[in-house]
């Protein structure tokens, strides 16, 4: 057996002493492995900058990184769905977009972990997923469309797809679980919206009417119009019938089948060149005339005036607008608070973010 050896106090002392003057150099005096490892723990030190640009990250969100490619991607697209082209965009215009997006990748980060810890958020179901990717699927043509379409979004399989799925649908089950108590609408808001609004709000004066119809695009339009004004010739005799002429002139498929019945309409409903022709005519007494689209031999059959709607009969039409009002306002008030609650718990590296 070894005997124990007791090490003096006065050693002890002078390698307790070299232990801490060691550390004090390395962390103080000079860039040691320590001062190293302790700056790659600060989220902002130069090392730590240097790492996250070096594995392509702009922020770090509950630990999560939100990388360059993502934010490219988010970007890109918040343009296209506003009909503008990346390529095309002003720098402002692209600032902003990347502002927002990273803005939108951050939010939903914080709502997916939220969802993630909550036992009783609604998950999505196997049905909503498959609904959701056959809808998304059925845009592309071919297989390869839809492989490339992924390819763009990043996405390296169908399962990968579904998954992303299956997260937009928890979101949007989560937010409107929280936005429902926050966009309800009571029977007092209902009622002063209807006062305020009762001319919007009021049916509008409707008609009902039928027509022959001779289609211009691509004909000699004189030619058109004496047919049209031959067959007005034919009605205005009583040659003919307003349903004769329909069954052998009209060239609008939908109609005829139905006599020319255009069915109930409004101003509102239909183009100028067609509606305010229409709604100058009295019952029962047919006109010819030229829309943009081609000669209609037109007989307005019924009249309806415009009359006020009751409270009742559009409460579920002022509850579904004053819920879209408040909605945006909602939503953002959503994000703020989940934002303020875990905001120790959001980087951003904004040296990296116009890169």
């Amino acid at each position: 057996m070894i005997p124990h050896m007791k090490i003096p106090f006065a050693a002890r002392l002078l390698i307790y002493c070299a232990v801490l003057a060691y550390i004090a150099i390395d962390l103080y005096a000079c860039s040691g492995p320590l001062r190293r490892a302790v700056n790659r723990r600060k989220i902002d030190s130069p090392e730590s900058i240097a790492a996250a640009k070096e594995s392509g990250l702009v922020a770090l969100v509950l630990g999560r990184p939100i990388t360059v490619h993502q934010l490219s991607r988010a970007a890109r697209e918040r343009l296209w769905l506003e009909g503008k082209s990346w390529d095309k965009a002003s720098t402002e215009q692209k600032k902003w977009a990347r502002m927002a997006a990273l803005n939108d990748l951050i939010d939903h980060q914080l709502i997916r972990s939220k969802i993630a810890a909550n036992q009783k958020a609604d998950r999505a179901t196997a049905q909503e997923i498959e609904a959701r990717f056959a809808s998304l699927r059925a845009r592309f043509a071919t297989p390869e469309e839809w492989q490339q379409s992924m390819t763009n979004q990043g996405i390296a399989s169908e399962e990968e797809c579904r998954l992303r799925l299956a997260a937009g649908i928890e979101m949007e089950k989560y937010l409107e679980r929280q936005l429902t108590p926050l966009i309800a609408v009571s029977p007092e808001e209902v009622a002063e919206f209807h006062q305020k609004h009762q001319a919007q709000l009021a049916q509008p004066e409707m008609i009902r009417a039928r027509h022959v119809f001779w289609a211009t695009l691509d004909k000699e339009i004189d030619a058109v119009k004496a047919l049209a004004e031959a067959a007005f010739t034919q009605l205005q005799k009583k040659e003919k019938t307003f349903e004769q002429l329909v069954a052998e002139c009209s060239e609008d498929p939908r109609s005829k089948t139905s006599a020319g019945d255009l069915g109930w309409f409004s101003r509102t409903r239909l183009p100028a060149d067609f509606a305010e022709p229409c709604f100058a005519m009295k019952v029962g007494e047919p006109q010819l005339f030229l829309s943009k689209i081609g000669w209609h031999l037109l007989e307005v059959t019924e009249k309806r005036p415009a009359q006020p709607r009751t409270i009742e009969e559009c409460r579920e039409e002022i509850v579904q607008a004053l819920a879209d009002q408040k909605r945006p306002a909602a939503i953002q008030n959503i994000r703020t608070a989940i934002r303020k609650t875990h905001q120790q718990h959001i980087h951003i590296y904004q040296s990296l973010l116009n890169e």
